[in-house]
């Protein structure tokens, strides 16, 4: 593919998603084998009100492969993290409840705030997570219900908390009565995922994660592990949002989650993911920009003289789009001090795209730069 003739390129660093390395033949090898399995086609089109026993199975295998050691009646399928999100808000709090959650955090948590009618609370971050002493002056304050994180790498900012700053949450959350809503979908390099917090404290904790960043998006394969004691209540109101979550496509993935070929393809995405991330630190090395990377995206901080929604507009007349940190904080919560922009590096398929995506990233910064220094008359 010959991308350097291609006129008007958009390049979306905004789009947090992963590089298709062949997870398309993933999905298309286990349709055909689906296809050719008669009885397995009529379960998933059977209701089955609580997913079926086989794929839970699965899944709890393939999470004791990564050292997630859970119970079969704690796994609930949903479609997509975000509905796991929502039920937990629903199960868990009231209308005009306080909720806390990080100060920079997923725009998908708060439009799940929103619709729940609660008061956000932003506590603020350090380099190795949440401010516990923040954290306590606000459970002492406002007795809030629940508090939301992403610890494994932190979205927007890559930070990944210390095993101190979560020692301290879970001590905090069983003080002060809330409890945690632990989403690890963002993805992580295998030499960065860490065990979740949930293996610490599987009565206070209710474990997000999905497929989404993994192998892809549309899929809507996600589920939570449910802290014993609320998992009817969670069943139940999953059922009142849909009746049942679709099992095809959990099907499709039980296919494919322990075969050697899914191995494979994460291996792969692992290579390629930290290419990109080594030349994207190095660009910011070369500019002495400060940057964090993590995963899919990279956290790039500007210089105090560049406003970043400025950066942004000039980026976007030249086809390059990025998110700014303000998209990252609830309106009504205190407007970020952040001058920073997230920079997704995974929606490339082709390396060689990627890497004209920089360079021209690079010219539109430099060019942005040297506007900024011109003099005014």
């Amino acid at each position: 593919m010959d991308i350097s003739k291609q006129e008007n390129k958009e390049y979306d660093f905004a789009s947090s998603m992963q590089p298709m390395l062949g997870q398309q033949n993933l999905v298309k090898n286990a349709l055909q084998d689906l296809a050719l399995d008669t009885h397995a086609i009529e379960e998933v089109m059977t209701y089955a009100a609580t997913g079926i026993d086989k794929h839970r199975t699965i899944f709890i295998d393939w999470l004791a492969s990564k050292n997630i050691h859970t119970a079969a009646e704690t796994l609930v399928f949903t479609q997509g993290a975000q509905q796991g999100i929502y039920t937990c808000l629903q199960i868990l709090t009231h209308k005009e409840d306080f909720i806390l959650h990080e100060e920079l955090a997923y725009p998908g948590f708060f439009r799940a705030v929103d619709a729940c009618g609660l008061k956000p609370l932003a506590v603020p971050l350090t380099k190795d997570g949440l401010d516990t002493e923040a954290l306590e002056h606000y459970c002492q304050q406002h007795r809030p219900k629940v508090l939301y994180i992403t610890p494994n790498m932190q979205n927007p900012t890559n930070i990944r908390y210390t095993a101190e700053v979560l020692e301290k949450i879970v001590a905090l959350s069983q003080q002060y009565d809330f409890y945690i809503i632990e989403d690890d979908v963002n993805y992580c390099l295998p030499e960065d995922w860490r065990t979740p917090l949930q293996q610490l404290a599987a009565d206070r904790v209710f474990y997000v994660s999905s497929l989404s960043k993994y192998v892809a998006g549309g899929l809507r394969i996600a589920f939570t592990l449910v802290p014993e004691g609320w998992q009817k209540e969670f069943n139940l109101n999953l059922h009142s949002q849909c009746w049942m979550v679709s099992t095809i496509n959990i099907e499709l993935a039980s296919r494919f989650l322990m075969h050697e070929s899914f191995q494979y393809n994460q291996e792969l995405l692992a290579q390629e993911m930290r290419y990109r991330q080594k030349r994207f630190m190095e660009f910011s090395v070369k500019h002495h920009l400060e940057a964090t990377e993590g995963g899919l995206n990279v956290w790039l901080k500007l210089p105090p003289q560049f406003n970043m929604n400025q950066l942004s507009g000039y980026l976007n007349s030249k086809n390059i789009k990025v998110r700014t940190a303000d998209l990252f904080n609830h309106p009504a919560t205190t407007p970020t001090k952040e001058n920073a922009i997230r920079m997704a590096l995974g929606s490339f398929t082709y390396r060689e795209e990627f890497d004209q995506a920089l360079t021209a990233f690079e010219s539109s910064l430099l060019e942005f730069i040297s506007h900024q220094q011109e003099p005014v008359i």
